[in-house]
């Protein structure tokens, strides 16, 4: 069974499942190499949403902010899959989480759910029954959604696609990509006045682009005359010293090199992560394809915090000691990602 992170259900899990008439929790192991049934959790005698999702909200409560997922019987082959990650879960388990459900399910039986009762929660006071009730409802009826639900259904199907087009992908960097996209489609439309920028060349020149809310790749910022040593300091400029919302950031290091940088800051919401991950290396392959020669874009660097960009390898001479620029901040190469 191919999947974007490697993570199989334990053959246990796979048996705990078929014989399950309660409520089932299931984790990463330690090793992070397999899914197993979570033996700390008490399952109630009863299949009453109302004890069920008592009792996960307890068990997720102690656990926060750990994700996992819960499984629950309807009746005989009839199961509602619950995957519960929330916004504070560290990035890693967030990432490992998302991207072992659709695996997860197609082990366990696809059709032993209905299309209404696959559930994504990120808070606690989700686990409730009354929003369980309004969850299954507005899935049989797209119109009852509010704005915000309407978002985060777009971002789950986004997620959805993105793993059923990247199977075979292993899980290898801690942040904060999913490597999206294998080949060269996008979920967004370029701005037009982005294209006649990146048309333009980019020597020296640092580009910030987003995402908007009418899911276009707009450019927020640019300068030019931009050296390496600066480029913490224009980038902090651009963003904003507080921003916690993704960029993908484009810089014109040195004649016909260009570095792809992608920024997901330490706070940034999971719908957000999880949109600009997916959307990733459908963008690097468009800007490669489109905009710039074949080994022009020969740096990709991913990082959490504006501290963990090694400008040294945008230096045209090796980096023999930690830089420092005029202000005295000082460049050190990356440390991972930052936990909250």
């Amino acid at each position: 069974m191919s999947t974007q992170s490697g993570i199989t259900a334990s053959p246990d899990l796979l048996q705990s499942f078929k014989s399950l008439d309660s409520t089932l929790i299931i984790t990463i192991s330690d090793d992070s190499t397999q899914l197993v049934e979570d033996k700390s959790f008490s399952a109630p005698s009863s299949t009453d949403p109302d004890a069920v999702f008592s009792s996960l909200h307890s068990h997720f409560s102690a656990q926060y902010p750990s994700p996992g997922y819960a499984i629950f019987s309807r009746g005989h082959n009839d199961y509602v899959f619950v995957s519960f990650i929330p916004d504070l879960a560290p990035i890693r388990q967030k990432m490992l989480f998302a991207s072992t459900k659709n695996t997860l399910i197609q082990q366990l039986g696809s059709g032993s759910f209905g299309k209404s009762y696959i559930l994504a929660f990120s808070e606690l006071d989700e686990l409730s029954s009354s929003h369980y009730e309004h969850a299954t409802l507005i899935k049989d009826d797209p119109s009852l959604l509010t704005e915000s639900e309407k978002s985060l259904k777009e971002i789950n199907s986004l997620q959805s696609l993105t793993l059923s087009q990247t199977a075979g992908n292993s899980f290898k960097k801690e942040l904060p990509s999913m490597h999206g996209l294998s080949g060269g489609e996008l979920f967004f439309k370029i701005d037009e006045s982005l294209a006649q920028e990146l048309g333009l060349g980019i020597e020296s020149t640092v580009l910030v682009m987003n995402i908007n809310s009418s899911e276009q790749l707009v450019l927020t910022s640019k300068k030019s005359g931009v050296q390496v040593s600066d480029l913490i300091e224009v980038i902090l400029t651009a963003v904003g010293e507080n921003s916690a919302s993704p960029s993908y950031i484009l810089y014109g290091y040195a004649p016909g090199k260009v570095a792809f940088i992608y920024l997901c800051p330490s706070g940034s919401k999971v719908r957000e992560r999880m949109l600009y991950a997916a959307n990733k290396q459908g963008l690097l392959s468009h800007l490669k394809g489109d905009y710039f020669t074949l080994g022009q874009i020969d740096q990709v660097l991913e990082v959490g915090d504006l501290d963990e960009i090694d400008t040294s390898r945008l230096s045209e001479e090796p980096a023999t000691t930690v830089s420092t620029d005029k202000n005295g901040l000082r460049f050190s190469k990356p440390k991972g990602p930052r936990r909250r």
